[in-house]
C-alpha cells in the first residue's frame, strides 16, 4: 500500500474516532504478534517490527512505518469542511 494511501487512511480513522489524535504516554516496540495493524489494516508479522501503544484502556498496534505516519499525521492540521459552513 502506498504511503499517501496509508495516510488518508490514518486521517479518516483519527477523524472519526477510530484512532486517537495523540500518542498515547507509553509506547512498545517489538515483533509483530499477528494482530492488525490499526493504521492500515494488514497483518503485523512476527518478523516485523510492530510498536504497541497504550492509551488509557485501548491498546493500538502499529507497523514501525505506520506508527511514524500517524505520529506525522497528529503533527498536521486538522482540516475541516467548509461546505456545512453558515453563512455569514
Amino acid at each position: 500500500m502506498e504511503l499517501e494511501a496509508i495516510r488518508v487512511l490514518i486521517r479518516a480513522k483519527m477523524q472519526d474516532g477510530r484512532l486517537p489524535r495523540d500518542s498515547g504516554p507509553q509506547a512498545f516496540g517489538h515483533p509483530g504478534n499477528l494482530e492488525n495493524c490499526g493504521a492500515c489494516g494488514r497483518v503485523l508479522r512476527t518478523s516485523k517490527l510492530m510498536m504497541e501503544i497504550r492509551k488509557s484502556t485501548m491498546v493500538f498496534f502499529f507497523h514501525g512505518d505506520c506508527y511514524l505516519l500517524w505520529i506525522d499525521e497528529q503533527r498536521a492540521p486538522v482540516v475541516t469542511s467548509s461546505a456545512f459552513a453558515p453563512l455569514a
